[in-house]
């Protein structure tokens, strides 16, 4: 029979792992393959038991550990959608996505996230929240395991798995929906094209509920090892390379600059390292020769989205400083994925012109949850067209020179300028607000805010970014601020960002 649902392939890499080590938290606690298996089982029947049916939703605040990743997987398990709540967001952004995706079980990680997992669970006192650690709030996951039943739902290709959300509560959210046939591709084509390792051992060190969390299955189907950290530090990076024997990372571009400019980076046994590989943001041409030099031919870089996390990708042969040009690409389609690069009327564009970059294959969304002309627009005759603006060259290699969404990348976080605007809006002393992506050589795109006050006003930006930060938390919060008497104007009328981007003090 033909595997067709992520649940299927998870199913058989834990079963084949059997009693060795699958996953372990860096803190020391480690599960075999058929522990964690048994695990996905119980929650799974758990949360029938609780009264939720196929097709209903749970979201979840977690940081990289076991248990979530088994809420996940028996989310999955159960056809339940499951929804990650973004580990940086304001409590009105978490709170808006909960009420969108409908979900009906909210699981909070209130070890990591215990007083605003307190905040949310008071707002969704009317659901069923679990906790993974005990608290004053909700109910202990692992108190209710005893005696749950075994799951009775065998998922199918078409059931929703995931539905992610791209943006904020102001800059229309979307949820985007990836089935457990999409899914599956998803993992079957990372593990043909991603160039791991014979024997990977996978460190998530980024939140495995977004783009880390599509490395654990492939990771788990070579026969592999996971490994969680809970938050990034090059130094804890470097132990586990060398201690651990960790020879897989998945970074973002601000990660790898982190490891570079560590003063401990020459002097830390790097030995085991074989495969790093990189997406969300761009990475900067110098920093990335950088990176080959320090830590050798192991750079394999994949571009994608939410929509689509396959588009295309550079191999590590192709990672040749020798071709100048070449480094300031996003690579060429991943095997079993098509690119196109079309003009506004959908037609391609001839070889080396400018046009939107356009997907499709297995690994495509279904569908924006709840948005049916969102995605008749993105998905219009027949492919994903991912709001990104390029070019491809003779040998098949993009481009990317721009964006047609109002979206940063700071640090691997997609952030929509508009999000920001609404927060700072907020503020009583601000009148009028534009944000900006800028250049940075940490973070790849700085969110930068030009804004302009009520009269008498304090013109204090250290003030008035601590304050945006309190109320609409870190994601929505701008890195950099200046302040102006006006904002410029295009002769429509509108904010001129390219005027702004050009002569911002950020």
């Amino acid at each position: 029979m033909a595997v067709d649902t992520y649940t299927q392939l998870l199913t058989e890499a834990l079963s084949s792992v059997g009693d060795a080590i699958a996953a372990s938290d860096v803190d020391g606690r480690s599960v075999s393959g058929n522990e964690l298996l048994r695990l996905v089982n119980r929650i799974a029947g758990l949360l029938a038991d609780l009264g939720l049916q196929p097709g209903d939703g749970l979201a979840q605040l977690a940081s990289n550990r076991l248990d979530a990743f088994a809420v996940m997987a028996a989310c999955l398990r159960g056809g339940i959608r499951y929804t990650p709540l973004h580990p940086l967001g304001s409590l009105e952004q978490q709170s808006h996505i909960v009420l969108d995706a409908q979900a009906k079980a909210l699981v909070i990680d209130s070890h990591a996230f215990y007083e605003h997992g307190a905040k949310l669970a008071k707002v969704f006192g009317r659901l069923e929240v679990l906790t993974l650690s005990s608290a004053e709030y909700g109910r202990h996951l692992s108190d209710l395991l005893e005696g749950s039943s075994a799951p009775q739902y065998e998922p199918k290709g078409a059931d929703i798995a995931w539905v992610t959300y791209t943006g904020g509560t102001t800059g229309e959210p979307k949820g985007v929906v990836h089935t457990q046939a999409s899914m599956a591709a998803t993992a079957e084509i990372s593990i043909k094209a991603w160039e791991f390792p014979r024997d990977p051992h996978f460190l998530a060190c980024s939140p495995i509920s977004h783009a880390a969390g599509f490395l654990v299955l492939p990771v788990l189907r070579l026969g592999g090892t996971v490994s969680l950290m809970p938050s990034f530090s090059p130094s804890a990076v470097f132990d586990c390379i060398e201690r651990r024997g960790v020879n897989t990372l998945f970074l973002v571009p601000s990660m790898i600059y982190a490891l570079l400019d560590h003063p401990d980076v020459e002097r830390r046994d790097l030995s085991n390292l074989e495969h790093i590989i990189y997406a969300s943001a761009p990475i900067a041409p110098e920093r990335l020769r950088e990176a080959l030099h320090v830590f050798g031919p192991v750079l394999y870089q994949c571009y994608g989205q939410t929509e689509c996390i396959h588009i295309s990708s550079m191999t590590r042969l192709d990672h040749d400083p020798a071709v100048v040009r070449r480094l300031e690409s996003a690579g060429r389609a991943t095997p079993g994925m098509t690119i196109a690069v079309l003009d506004p009327t959908g037609e391609p564009v001839d070889t080396g012109e400018v046009g939107e970059i356009c997907i499709k294959g297995p690994c495509v969304m279904s569908q924006y949850w709840g948005r049916p002309e969102a995605t008749a627009d993105t998905l219009r005759n027949g492919w994903l067209h991912t709001g990104d603006v390029g070019r491809m060259d003779n040998e098949g290699f993009v481009f990317i020179v721009d964006r047609l969404k109002d979206m940063i990348i700071s640090g691997g976080f997609n952030i929509y300028s508009r999000d920001v605007e609404q927060a700072i809006l907020q503020q009583a002393e601000v009148e009028g607000v534009a944000v900006v992506g800028v250049p940075d050589s940490r973070w790849g795109e700085r969110v930068h805010a030009i804004v302009v006050l009520t009269d008498g006003a304090n013109r204090d930006a250290e003030a008035l970014i601590s304050s945006i930060r309190e109320r609409s938390g870190p994601l929505l919060t701008p890195k950099t601020l200046e302040f102006r008497d006006q904002l410029p104007l295009t002769n429509l009328g509108k904010i001129d960002k390219q005027a702004l981007k050009s002569s911002s003090q950020g």
